[in-house]
């Protein structure tokens, strides 16, 4: 097993490898090595200049999304170019992404679709993802959902979450694929479990449907807690109701009109209106109690 002092050693020597291995470790702050953001990027750049594509492309990461580095489009394209050339399938990914977004680069669909399609076939689960957005939308490809069903079951099987909830969708919905409830209930459960908000929404819908799966309404208030912690607003609603009708445990209306509260401030309109019906229903005290679990719920939700 390599050591760090080993690995300083080669990197010294000039080994591009071993420079490339060092840049990650002080990138991430593993392996023995303290994080150190400009010792990163120095024996990044230094295996860069070797044509080290795993270096350029993490370089190119790097300078895209302002970590370790200063955020520089630039920057990015110039190393994350280099490595895609080279078949670098993570620069070809990420550089096919900011050809889709304009970032850095003009934009161009056609480009990023062929971009990406390199990456997807050489198994890169985040490419093959959005290769299958692509196909379902038709952004730069002729629209075939039949296609955007197979990319997503590519990326789905090695585990990526947000492949697994469209797929959910794309058989829920009978989208490029038979229409499949009980499938879909299974990628949906695949995706809700690693923390995928939209799945979490989407499985909790049929628990409290028994759509695809038995119905339980306890299982439909778990989900929906879950996905409503993370901000999403239709969860959010629906938990309102869920607390304001007694739907899947006992009726709460401080609990609606908090969670009601939280979808209105994203804009959702019937949040809006059952906040409003339900503020003129409860007493001072209950208002107090609403605010100190609002209070309570901001604080466990990320970025809050």
């Amino acid at each position: 097993m390599d050591t760090l002092e080993s690995i300083l050693e080669a990197a010294g020597r000039g080994d591009a490898v071993a420079q490339a291995k060092l840049g990650a470790m002080y990138a991430d702050g593993t392996g023995g090595a303290a994080k150190d953001d400009a010792t990163a990027i120095e024996w990044l750049r230094k295996a860069a200049a070797q044509d080290d594509t795993s270096a350029q492309a993490r370089l190119g990461a790097m300078f895209a999304e302002g970590k370790c580095a200063p955020k520089d489009q630039g920057e990015a394209v110039a190393f994350m170019g280099k490595a895609a050339a080279a078949g670098n399938a993570a620069a070809q990914s990420r550089l096919g992404v900011m050809l889709a977004e304009g970032a850095g680069v003009p934009r161009d669909l056609a480009r990023a679709a062929v971009l990406i399609e390199k990456a997807a076939v050489q198994g890169h689960a985040v490419a093959q993802f959005n290769l299958g957005v692509m196909f379902a939308m038709g952004n730069g490809v002729q629209k075939d959902e039949a296609k955007a069903v197979g990319w997503y079951e590519k990326s789905a099987t090695q585990g990526y979450a947000p492949a697994e909830a469209n797929l959910g969708a794309m058989y829920a919905e009978g989208l490029g694929v038979a229409r499949d409830e009980t499938k879909a209930v299974g990628w949906f459960q695949m995706a809700a479990a690693q923390g995928h908000a939209v799945a979490q929404f989407n499985l909790a819908i049929r628990h409290a449907g028994g759509i695809g799966t038995p119905k339980d309404e306890a299982k439909a208030a778990e989900w929906l807690q879950k996905s409503a912690f993370q901000g999403y607003p239709a969860a959010q609603f629906n938990l309102g109701v869920m607390y304001a009708n007694g739907i899947g445990g006992p009726k709460n209306p401080v609990r609606a009109l908090v969670w009601y509260t939280l979808a209105a401030r994203q804009n959702d309109p019937e949040a809006v209106t059952e906040k409003n019906a339900l503020d003129v229903l409860l007493s001072d005290e209950q208002k107090a109690e609403a605010q100190k679990f609002l209070t309570e719920v901001l604080g466990k939700m990320p970025g809050k």
